[in-house]
């Protein structure tokens, strides 16, 4: 079998020469061939993901995550993804039990491999969230240099200036199974995760893809509302949750998936046909 790892050396957490050592060493047990490129800074990842290989290691954050994936499954790729996680929150390979360097190496060297779905959004996909409106902005207008030097701190301390500069509603045109909705909301939400921004989501929420819209709020309540649902769980009367695997939505305001901005904001989504495999702990 061979294996390809893909780093990104923007990542906040660095890899040392000696921890790579440490990874060929055992993981040449399991792979016959470990495969390296020499991925130069501001150079994308996705440059590789059609080198030929069983298995994909990425070892960055929750943007390189989305990035390799996504190449993966638009080139029709079939590869195995496993995960070192050296981003900021990590939120999509802590779904699968990365939670340190050493555990990762076991988690791969046990090669428990299990299918996840994935979402399909236009000509593009997302591997667990979307996310509008709101401080929906705050994971990819923070920069590299502060989210490096900072931590999750600086997406905090972002927070605080949405809360009183930016817009607290916007806009949404929302279409579902025959459903309409349109109306203003605070923040639009579509996750399929155990994690988001860091924290771990209560059980009801989590591992169960739905839509859930947050309705129209000032910026302060609008915020709180959010730290409620991610720390507690907790979902408002007024706001609502849809269970569904496809919608349509169209609105002014920006969207991210992933974390990532999207490129438009006039959407299809729906559970992709192939999902992907990834080695975990999780049976």
């Amino acid at each position: 079998m061979k294996l390809l790892i893909l780093y990104n050396k923007e990542s906040k957490k660095h890899i040392s020469n000696k921890k790579f050592e440490y990874l060929k060493k055992e993981l040449n047990q399991l792979y016959e061939e470990i495969i390296i490129p020499d991925i130069k800074e501001n150079e994308r990842t996705t440059n590789y993901v059609n080198t030929e290989c069983d298995t994909i290691l990425i070892i960055g954050g929750d943007g390189t995550v989305h990035d390799v994936i996504s190449e993966v499954l638009k080139q029709g790729l079939k590869r195995n993804i496993c995960f070192i996680p050296a981003g900021t929150c990590n939120d999509y390979s802590r779904n699968f039990g990365y939670t340190s360097f050493k555990k990762s190496i076991r988690i791969i060297k046990d090669n428990n491999i299990v299918s996840k779905d994935v979402y399909k959004i236009n000509d593009s996909y997302f591997v667990y969230g979307l996310a509008s409106g709101g401080i929906s902005m705050i994971s990819y207008d923070v920069k590299e240099k502060e989210k490096r030097k900072q931590g999750k701190l600086a997406y905090y301390l972002r927070i605080l200036k949405y809360i009183l500069k930016s817009p607290a509603n916007s806009y949404y045109e929302i279409e579902y199974d025959n459903n309409h909705i349109n109306d203003n909301f605070y923040l639009v939400l579509a996750v399929d995760s155990l994690y988001l921004g860091g924290f771990k989501l209560k059980k009801k929420i989590r591992n169960n893809f739905q839509l859930i819209l947050f309705k129209r709020r000032n910026k302060l309540r609008g915020c709180i509302s959010f730290a409620s649902f991610i720390l507690f769980g907790r979902i408002a009367k007024k706001d609502t949750v849809i269970k569904t695997d496809s919608f349509k939505l169209k609105t002014l305001d920006n969207i991210n998936t992933d974390g990532e901005l999207f490129p438009s904001s006039d959407i299809v989504v729906s559970k992709s046909k192939n999902p992907i495999n990834i080695i975990t702990k999780i049976k």
